[in-house]
């Protein structure tokens, strides 16, 4: 009914190859995603492209809401501040804070097309968005955040993200393990290293307990040694004395040492 609108049908090839497909065929100056069961308000890109225009900038991202059809009590937003960062800022610091995916997703976002219309998504991979974020925040661009909230993002019971899979886990393994990649490339990025090795360590367990054949068990093995090599540059590294001992034993046994640590979990936080 409306000329502008393109709909594209094809074979179903996952989120990221449909995604992949709309950028190959987009032609205007902006781009954004917006996956099939949320919705976003009415001035979501007019906000955005205000904000690009007056600042200056290759990317805003706005707030966002997460909502629950079953229990209306348990919504709850991100509340991320105006603010003006370059992606070097998100990259080694902001993406590694507690701060619900804001700096993670992408269809809270609207990008420039001339500078992230060649980028493409990695097609076959769960956690397509970290991947993405791992790309984008290590160019030489400016980000711009709109304190309102305007996309609306719903949580089913049921969704392909929340059902439990070995794949998964392997898949942001990956992508965090080439966080950390790219971190240990300078000595004055250990710490964020350090930092997110923690993190994927929840994945790592959680893969060696979803372990039913020889090939998941090959690709858990393969998994915990990217740890623990990570693990070995690190200990060659500057990094509290608390840290540094930790990885004693986390090169040893990763997922113990992280099962252990749960359970003491509000202390080793203050302290690591």
């Amino acid at each position: 009914m409306d000329e502008r609108v393109k709909v594209i049908h094809q074979e179903n090839g996952g989120l990221s190859d449909a995604r992949n497909h709309g950028m190959d065929r987009a032609a205007g100056n902006y781009f954004m995603f917006v996956d099939s069961d949320d919705y976003i308000a009415p001035t979501m890109v007019e906000c955005l492209y205000q904000s690009i225009l007056k600042e200056n900038a290759d990317i805003a991202a706005c707030n966002f809401l997460y909502f629950f059809e079953d229990d209306r009590n348990q919504d709850f937003s991100t509340k991320i501040p105006s603010e003006v960062l370059p992606g070097a800022e998100i990259f080694y610091n902001r993406k590694n804070d507690r701060s619900y995916g804001f700096w993670t997703v992408v269809w809270n976002k609207l990008y420039k097309s001339k500078v992230f219309g060649k980028l493409r998504f990695r097609v076959g991979k769960y956690h397509e968005d970290e991947f993405w974020a791992n790309d984008i925040y290590q160019m030489d661009i400016k980000i711009v955040t709109v304190p309102a909230c305007l996309y609306y993002y719903r949580q089913r019971n049921n969704s392909i993200m929340r059902k439990p899979s070995i794949q998964k886990n392997f898949d942001i393994l990956e992508a965090l393990q080439e966080r950390i990649g790219v971190y240990l490339m300078d000595q004055t990025h250990s710490a964020q290293a350090y930092r997110v090795l923690i993190y994927s360590l929840e994945y790592l367990e959680k893969s060696k307990r979803m372990i039913t054949n020889r090939k998941e068990k090959a690709k858990y093995l393969q998994a915990e040694k990217r740890t623990k090599d990570i693990v070995h540059q690190l200990r060659k590294r500057k990094l509290t004395n608390i840290q540094r001992t930790s990885l004693v034993f986390l090169e040893l046994a990763p997922c113990l040492v992280f099962a252990v640590g749960m359970k003491f979990r509000g202390l080793l936080e203050r302290f690591i």
